[in-house]
């Protein structure tokens, strides 16, 4: 390098901002660039060699093998020909002022917020405090001017044992087991599929939008993550911990052979997704209209959503009780049965370091117009050997769901969060009531989660929390205790 081309690279840096020190020592320069000139030389070495065998994917192990901190610490995608690999980890200890065991199955592991079965103090190890582990691979190719080939593929897991996510599992194992004797719980959509989240594939445009078929997750609970200003959270935020909350039911939160469109039209943007219902079903499922559209906007720090949805046929598992175990077989489950309607509306808006959000659901259950009738194999391949009908003979259950919270990014690493939640419904049996002699009373939930994280990288962080959950009237009916508190720190490591 000459003293003019060093001349010129100092005068750039001056351009650029970057004021070098009075006295430059240009042999200390010439060996930094030789030094960058023969790093640039191995690797495009490197690339020759990798090209030469097609891109196998050998070499990238034998290099990873070689130099894995290298490729850990990288800040990029890990993309092999267009197709990126894309995970979370997450765990950490929780104590529970009344919880239940941990159940490898169950999606959220732990009861983060108080349940039927809460009932024991101490602590416990805790998958997924700020969201579900998961592993996943997504890929966009453009196969004409403006228009993208897209894939994704997403699976949920314990990170503490590798199950996968599988709530329909975790019911069967709780069969004709006491309340107080019982694992964590609870009905899912995620039911050991190899993909369990979603898999999808579709075109993309940036002036067309977005139309995808497959396994996909609902406009509603899309807007519950982004709306959410403890985004989603298991364990400290109840519309994380409670995907019930998607249209009525947990199985509600994602759609199988579906349809999604979404496309954004300047500040507005709307989307749909419609699920087709099985031309073989029977009276295994329904084949009635089962569907959701939204629509909103985005004005400077502004942000509006809403949805209304429309699910024919919704099934709610649970377990066997004692009695029913005697006379139905031990894998099987018991359902409800229903059709439901709900209106979602989100908000959240920006200012200086801080995001504020609000939302409210109004959702209706009613007896199902086509019923489905016992024994049957449901849309998760689970057997149903009970199933319930009319549930809401006397007059439709409604369920309101009101939220708030703020984000404060206190500075580059830290943030802190905290939301208010509450959740309330009418007396819909034959008596009315409001006490917990039956769960057709009416009554409420209210749930209270913060958070502080600690960003060491973009991508991982600790994070620590707490989350008071509280149920009254016919919502704390069939309860052992009422109430749970359910602290939690936590690592998650994303890429």
């Amino acid at each position: 390098m000459t003293k003019r081309s060093a001349f010129t690279l100092i005068a750039g840096l001056g351009i650029l901002g970057v004021t070098p020190a009075c006295a430059v020592d240009l042999t200390s320069l010439d060996q930094v660039i030789r030094s960058l000139e023969a790093q640039n030389a191995t690797l495009a070495r490197r690339i020759d060699r990798f090209e030469a065998i097609g891109g196998a994917p050998s070499l990238f192990v034998a290099e990873a093998a070689s130099a894995p901190t290298a490729l850990l610490v990288g800040d990029g995608p890990l993309t092999w020909r267009g197709i990126t690999l894309f995970g979370v980890l997450d765990a950490g200890i929780a104590w529970q002022s009344h919880g239940a065991p941990m159940n490898a199955f169950y999606p959220q592991g732990l009861e983060y917020g108080v349940s039927k079965n809460s009932n024991r103090a101490g602590f416990a190890l805790g998958p997924g405090g700020l969201g579900y582990s998961g592993i996943g691979l997504k890929g966009r190719e453009e196969i004409l001017p403006g228009v993208a080939a897209i894939f994704a593929a997403n699976t949920n897991f314990n990170p503490l044992t590798g199950q996968l996510s599988n709530g329909p599992a975790s019911l069967v194992q709780n069969n004709g087991v006491p309340l107080a004797s019982q694992s964590a719980n609870g009905d899912s959509r995620s039911a050991g599929q190899a993909f369990n989240d979603y898999a999808y594939l579709g075109l993309s445009s940036p002036v067309y939008g977005e139309l995808t078929f497959g396994r996909q997750r609902t406009l509603t609970t899309d807007d519950r993550a982004a709306y959410d200003p403890l985004a989603g959270s298991l364990a400290f935020s109840l519309l994380g911990y409670s995907s019930s909350l998607s249209s009525g039911d947990s199985e509600n939160s994602r759609f199988d052979e579906a349809l999604k469109y979404r496309v954004n039209l300047g500040p507005a943007h709307i989307g749909a997704i419609y699920k087709f219902a099985k031309p073989d079903a029977g009276a295994s499922e329904s084949n009635g209209a089962t569907y959701q559209l939204s629509a909103g906007f985005e004005v400077s720090n502004l942000s509006f959503n809403a949805v209304y949805s429309h699910v024919s046929g919704a099934v709610s598992l649970s377990s066997l009780s004692a009695s029913q175990l005697a006379i139905y077989p031990a894998g099987s489950l018991a359902a409800s049965i229903s059709d439901n309607q709900a209106v979602l509306l989100s908000a959240k808006y920006s200012y200086d370091r801080f995001k504020f959000f609000v939302g409210y659901e109004y959702y209706v259950f009613s007896d199902p117009s086509d019923p489905i009738l016992a024994p049957f194999v449901n849309y998760n391949g689970y057997a149903v050997s009970v199933a319930t009908n009319n549930a809401y003979q006397y007059h439709d259950k409604v369920q309101q769901l009101v939220w708030a919270g703020l984000r404060y990014a206190f500075d580059s690493r830290l943030d802190l969060s905290a939301g208010y939640y509450h959740l309330w419904q009418n007396s819909y049996g034959k008596v009315v009531c409001n006490t917990r002699s039956a769960s057709t009373c009416s009554g409420t939930e209210d749930a209270v989660g913060v958070i502080a994280q600690y960003h060491f990288t973009k991508r991982f962080q600790l994070y620590g929390g707490l989350m008071v959950s509280t149920v009254t009237g016919g919502m704390a009916s069939g309860f052992l205790y009422p109430n749970s508190v359910d602290p939690m720190i936590g690592l998650r490591y994303s890429f």
